[in-house]
């Protein structure tokens, strides 16, 4: 539910949506991850540390940040979205040039 929820603001700040809309969307958002925290925190309250405590940790954390990111700063976002994305589609294209060189090679 973190994921998805998490992946709302991202999307509305690309589809240029209102800033009430892309606000409200982070805020579920941060909320879901905001109770993760709290229940990793009383986990290391209980006494229960292992891997899968810090990886959910991170995990949770890395979905506030960028909710917070969506509602701070939505511009560098859709920057560096549009960036990834243009980087991706030229990665794919010399994947599949290169791909094709070897096939020519083998016959």
């Amino acid at each position: 539910m973190n994921v998805l929820a998490s992946l709302q603001p991202i999307i509305f700040t690309i589809l240029h949506r209102r800033k009430k809309e892309i606000n409200l969307m982070a805020l579920v958002a941060s909320f879901y991850a905001l109770m993760i925290i709290l229940h990793v925190v009383s986990w290391f309250i209980v006494g229960v540390v292992r891997i899968q405590t810090f990886i959910l940790l991170w995990f949770a954390s890395c979905c506030l940040i960028t909710n917070i990111w969506a509602v701070v700063h939505g511009s560098s976002m859709r920057v560096t979205i549009k960036f990834l994305q243009q980087f991706i589609v030229k990665l794919l294209k010399s994947l599949n040039f290169q791909n094709q060189q070897i096939i020519s090679e083998v016959k």
